[in-house]
């Protein structure tokens, strides 16, 4: 019996919640030449205030998000959850710019249950949110396999049929 759960990770808001102190210390912990964290650093260096009629409001600092639309907020998100892991070498934790997915197949000797506990924990730790609102469960199976055998459902996560994963299309029965 072939069963694979794929889990499509949505880190709520994920661009503005990236805390700019945690960002410095992976960006430092990288190894990366000191003129790029300068320059990290200049980028997400930014205040704001607020103008009502002719009052202006004093500028605050701005301590989170990377700027959207931008050639290095990809790269920033992507720096910025590099140590977000699968715990099991026979799981998968497939990142795309702010896009993860978890693969995890049925013989794991970490079911797809932990392994999702772990990136919920990573969120936690990083101070990113998940949105388990658009974080689904997708779980390929062989044509001959009755959902009547399917693992139990992850709690708080809907499970789907059918998802769209980078633009692709992917159903339950491949």
């Amino acid at each position: 019996m072939l069963v694979l759960a794929l889990c499509l990770v949505d880190f709520g808001k994920a661009s503005d919640m990236v805390d700019h102190a945690i960002l410095a210390r992976k960006v430092f912990s990288l190894q990366a030449p000191g003129f790029v964290i300068h320059w990290i650093i200049f980028v997400t260096d930014r205040t704001q205030a607020t103008k009502l009629g002719l009052s202006l409001s004093s500028l605050l600092s701005i301590n989170r998000s990377i700027v959207q639309g931008s050639g290095i907020g990809p790269t920033l998100f992507i720096m910025f959850a590099h140590d977000l892991e699968a715990l099991d070498m026979s799981n998968y934790l497939l990142k795309y710019a702010d896009d993860a997915s978890l693969l995890s197949p049925q013989n794991s000797h970490t079911p797809v249950e932990l392994e999702m506990a772990h990136v919920v924990h990573w969120a936690r730790e990083n101070k990113m949110s998940l949105n388990l609102l658009k974080t689904v469960e997708l779980v390929f199976r062989s044509p001959n396999v009755s959902g009547d055998l399917l693992p139990p459902a992850l709690p708080d996560i809907n499970r789907v049929c059918d998802a769209k994963l980078l633009g692709v299309y992917f159903r339950h029965d491949f």
